[in-house]
């Protein structure tokens, strides 16, 4: 069929054509988002040859008011599909040489040549484009944003269905996943069709309403891929889509509703409820636990799962309006503060909460998109991923506004306070938002579109809480203060107001009722107390502690000002006694709780570079000197001349001895304050210095009690053991001297008398010893430990509270000793702990006691 139209016929249509365009109004072009130039649209629909080439549609239009089936498919000519100028960059092919001169497709020449073809009644001619192009439905695969690669899924026989009466493309078969993608979008235009009169809208209102109510965006070019489902034809200087007849009678309306995910509930909205572009959900202020059970009910009544975006809606019906507070805690973030509450992303782009145990099928979280990144994820990246991680958490508590971001201001944040540039190649993406979503453990982005802010995640939120209130703790001579105290607290220990808020909370009740199930703290309810969690120690534990305080003062009296840096304790101590430091034998995860524990004995300072310095405390260091001029009056065979005394001391030590730093007049004051451990012999000329013996008496006393308790299975009463005594060996005892100068032997709890740990260990060796006349080789002696032991329990320092077996037997010199080097060494007891010697009746304990 052709057409003749007379030229001033042709000017009367172009007239009305351009009065019709001028009357559209130019803001339903922003709903086709930043990617489209809106001037160049407006051209596109006021172009003349664009409106000569739609004349012969505009004398068919009478054909729109008859009946579908009437329409002549041959009569109407495909309208040129327009195209971002961002997705022309794209269309170009990836070579060093397209990459270097990119040169833009031009539509208005191909307009033009439409037109004037459609005038003179010919075919239109191929189009010759000076960039390659794809495959139709391939390259509007590879062109559509990520977000969208990630729609929901569709049934696969609906997926057959429809794409049947399409033909398959020539050149290359697109994936499955592109199909899919095409067939749930088909189904979401055509409900969107079926809400308008005659099943028709204007193509801009469309693309509207589709962003509106699916949260993605859409282009005109993939409007007109859909020639199965939908027709596009000008009218009156507009472009309308209209459903076709086919379509609308194989599926009705409440048939793609079940087919769909609505991004909105349709419980409780509207069936055109309109959802806001960028997600824009109130800041709340209202109680955690409150807000929760609320929460799990709307859950329960939505069957364990509902649209985000609808959430204000569904909360409102049911319990009171969220009111948006300037200074209150987002939703989103309030609703993933929730244990068994999640908020996931399908494989579209709808946030849905859920149960975290929801049977059945359900979201998944969706990963951060790879389809960016230009290297493989390697243990370097994910070190840089890591790094990048605490850079942005120590971004947001510091810069961030409540520890939040907008993500159009983060880039210039990190700049201004980095003072370097974040540079995202350096991380394998190529988008900001990928890369922040490649850390979800540490952050969370909020909301959606254009108002997209990050904030601190809730699990390292209560992680940092957490570690500020243990560091305030450590501080407390109790380790404990009231609750209501922890503003003020921390308003002191960190020099900032503390506020709610910037943990992610609306109360400090709240707040500190997450961290109740923290192993480091415990929260006291009744009494309103958070203190620090110590775990119950063993007396082993506790006896080897005393065993440690004793190791430390011996390897900080010899080094300088009696202190070291805390980051050398673990390596000098290794390197000072041959062995490890485990912390763990005494009771303790960390070293700097144990040191904390000998608060008598070390104390822990700062430098001023801001360096922990480990050093002994006042009363600490007269002893340390004690022990010192000790070993070098052995040193001396015995004695020492006061005049050579502060020479030999900084020889050995390389430090000098200076009273005055004690707060002592002089040299001979400091002695005189030692004279229950020395013996001053004065002469003429000088006084010599000699270490006390032990008093004989008290050392026999000592041997006899431990006699006494051994024949006891190791403990009595306190009044029993008195009794003992004076019947056996005619000597008297006190609590005083249980309690001082038999410490190191026997432990007093309450009113009873027991030997300690390694006194134990002596008890074990006599009764191995004593059947083979006092003596046996020391690998004998293991194998026959395990043996009587009945067991594969190997003979372990450490359950009688020291760290090597040499310390162990020389606790126990009082009992056995040992004698020899190497494989020659034998264990040797003392005459007066043979129990073959004693002829009165003594019931003992066959079985090895242990501690």
């Amino acid at each position: 069929m052709s057409f003749i139209m007379s030229h001033d016929y042709q000017q009367q249509q172009q007239q009305q054509a351009k009065s019709a365009t001028a009357q559209m109004n130019l803001n339903v072009l922003s709903c086709l988002g930043p990617d489209f130039d809106k001037q160049t649209v407006f051209n596109l629909l006021s172009d003349s040859n664009y409106i000569e080439s739609s004349l012969a549609q505009s004398i068919t239009s009478n054909l729109w008011t008859s009946s579908p089936s009437q329409w002549n498919h041959t009569l109407i000519q495909e309208a040129p599909v327009y195209t971002p100028r961002s997705v022309m960059n794209e269309l170009e092919p990836q070579s060093p040489t397209s990459a270097a001169i990119k040169r833009p497709l031009s539509d208005v020449s191909n307009r033009t040549i439409v037109g004037r073809s459609l005038t003179n009644n010919q075919p239109p001619p191929k189009l010759e484009f000076s960039t390659p192009v794809r495959s139709s439905i391939s390259d509007l695969y590879n062109r559509v944003p990520s977000s969208i690669k990630r729609s929901r899924l569709a049934p696969t026989f609906l997926a057959s269905t429809l794409t049947h009466e399409t033909s398959p493309p020539t050149k290359q078969l697109p994936s499955v996943t592109s199909t899919i993608d095409t067939t749930e979008r088909t189904l979401e235009i055509a409900l969107l069709l079926k809400e308008h009169p005659d099943c028709s809208c204007v193509l801009v209102t469309l693309i509207q309403e589709y962003q509106s109510r699916f949260q993605k965006p859409l282009h005109v070019s993939e409007l007109y891929t859909m020639k199965h489902v939908i027709d596009i034809q000008d009218c009156g200087g507009n472009r309308i889509a209209r459903l076709l007849p086919a379509f609308r009678v194989r599926f009705d309306e409440n048939y793609i509703h079940t087919q769909l995910e609505q991004p909105y509930c349709i419980i409780h909205c509207l069936k055109k409820f309109i959802i806001n572009p960028d997600l824009d959900l109130p800041f709340i202020q209202i109680s955690f636990r409150t807000f929760a059970d609320n929460v799990r009910q709307l859950l329960i009544q939505h069957n364990g799962s509902m649209p985000l975006a609808s959430f204000p809606q569904c909360y409102s019906h049911n319990f009171e309006s969220l009111i948006d507070h300037d200074d209150g805690v987002p939703v989103e973030h309030y609703i993933s503060c929730i244990k068994d509450i999640q908020i996931v992303t399908g494989q579209g782009v709808i946030k849905k909460i859920q149960f975290s145990h929801t049977p059945g099928t359900s979201f998944m979280p969706t990963l951060f998109d790879t389809s960016n990144m230009h290297v493989d994820t390697c243990v370097e990246v994910q070190q840089r991923l890591q790094q990048f991680s605490r850079e942005v958490l120590d971004l947001l508590k510091n810069q961030g506004s409540h520890c939040r971001l907008p993500i159009s201001k983060f880039v210039s944040t990190y700049h201004q306070y980095f003072n370097r540039q974040c540079r995202v190649a350096d991380y394998g993406f190529s988008k900001i938002i990928d890369l922040l979503s490649a850390i979800p453990k540490s952050i969370q982005i909020l909301g959606d579109g254009n108002k997209r802010i990050i904030t601190i995640t809730h699990r390292c939120q209560m992680k940092r809480f957490t570690n500020d209130i243990i560091r305030i703790l450590k501080n407390k001579p109790q380790r404990s203060m009231s609750i209501s105290e922890i503003p003020i607290e921390y308003e002191i220990a960190y020099k900032k107001p503390f506020c709610v808020v910037d943990f992610g909370m609306c109360y400090l009740e709240d707040l500190v009722n997450e961290v109740k199930d923290n192993k480091e703290l415990v929260l006291d309810a009744d009494k309103g107390i958070i203190k620090l969690y110590r775990k119950e120690r063993t007396n082993l534990e506790i006896y080897a502690t005393g065993n440690f305080q004793q190791d430390v003062i011996d390897m900080l009296r010899i080094l300088p000002d009696f202190s070291i840096p805390f980051q050398k304790f673990i390596p000098s101590y290794h390197h000072h006694f041959g062995y490890q430091c485990k912390v763990q034998t005494y009771g303790f995860s960390r070293l700097i709780d144990l040191l904390e524990e000998l608060s008598d004995i070390v104390k822990i300072n700062e430098d001023k570079n801001g360096e922990k310095i480990v050093q002994l405390t006042s009363t600490m260091i007269g002893h340390a000197i004690l022990l010192n001029i000790e070993q070098l009056i052995q040193k001396s065979h015995g004695q020492l001349k006061l005049k050579d005394l502060r020479i030999q001391y900084l020889q050995v030590y390389r430090n000098e001895l200076n009273p005055e730093d004690y707060g002592l007049s002089n040299l001979e004051t400091l002695l005189l304050t030692m004279i229950d451990k020395f013996e001053f012999h004065y002469t003429e000329t000088d006084i010599s210095i000699s270490i006390k013996e032990s008093n004989p008496i008290i050392l026999q006393l000592t041997k006899n009690v431990i006699l006494t308790l051994m024949l006891s299975q190791c403990q009595l009463s306190f009044w029993q053991l008195k009794q003992d005594m004076l019947v056996h060996f005619k000597q008297d005892i006190t609590l005083n001297m249980c309690r001082n100068e038999l410490r190191n032997y026997v432990e007093v709890i309450d009113q009873t008398i027991r030997l300690t740990p390694p006194m134990i260990f002596a008890y074990n060796v006599v009764l191995l010893l004593s059947p083979c006349d006092g003596r046996m080789s020391y690998d004998d002696f293991i194998v026959e430990y395990q043996r009587q032991t009945g067991s594969s329990h190997l003979l372990y320092p450490t359950d009688y509270g020291f760290p090597t077996m040499l310390r162990l037997f020389d606790s126990i010199q009082l009992v056995a000793q040992v004698r020899g080097r190497r494989n020659f060494k034998i264990i040797i007891l003392n005459p007066e702990f043979r129990l073959g010697r004693y002829t009165h009746p003594i019931t003992f304990t066959t079985p090895i006691t242990s501690f």
